[in-house]
């Protein structure tokens, strides 16, 4: 389905704003992220994301407007429930359409899932329908650790970050970040990120 027909019939969605300028950096931020992680709707895990991923920075809602010397790159992240991906399909669109700052680069979807159950057969429909308007997706399964732990209390993964020898510090979730993160998201993200600085800005 296009993202043109998807469209059509639905009431306007609000925008998200922009920021007039430098995206302020929170506590769990970057000093210069390379990616910016743009929560869909409240809870969708980006304050977790963000420290758990020393290269990224949390938009707060808002698009980077590409300029002050902040980085364009962006991902949009969301949970897996309906209002959730309703959301994130809003955003979306605001970027198919080009209601964005046009330097601003959007590397793909990041989804988190809200429960530890299966989701539904509606829910993957719809999933597969938001993520088909995205340049790239990465789903993150249930991360029940997360449930336990405060965001300033979870471990960073970088570049140049190894797994340790000890195979009891390994699955410490205190001091190794959970598979998801550091086998699924950091390695697609960043290579989406690398691919985009390679290509440059899209045609305006």
């Amino acid at each position: 389905m296009s993202a043109a027909h998807w469209q059509s019939g639905d009431s306007p969605a609000p925008r998200a704003d922009v920021w007039p300028v430098a995206v302020p950096r929170t506590p769990l931020c970057a000093e210069h992220p390379l990616v910016w992680l743009l929560g869909a709707h409240g809870g969708a895990a980006v304050s977790s994301l963000t420290a758990s991923l020393d290269w990224a920075g949390n938009a707060q809602r808002r698009w980077p407007s590409g300029g002050h010397a902040d980085s364009p790159l962006v991902a949009i992240v969301a949970r897996t429930h309906l209002s959730g991906l309703t959301a994130a399909h809003r955003l979306l669109m605001q970027h198919y359409n080009r209601e964005i700052p046009a330097r601003v680069q959007l590397l793909g979807l990041i989804t988190v899932a809200d429960t530890d159950r299966a989701l539904s057969s509606d829910l993957k429909r719809e999933l597969d329908r938001v993520e088909s308007l995205a340049p790239a997706a990465w789903r993150l399964g249930w991360i029940e650790p997360w449930r336990h732990m405060l965001p300033a209390d979870l471990p960073s993964w970088g570049p140049r970050s190894t797994l340790p020898q000890d195979k009891r510090t390994r699955a410490d979730t205190t001091r190794t970040p959970v598979a998801p993160i550091r086998d699924v998201l950091h390695p697609g993200l960043l290579a989406a990120a690398a691919a985009a600085l390679d290509t440059g800005p899209p045609p305006t």
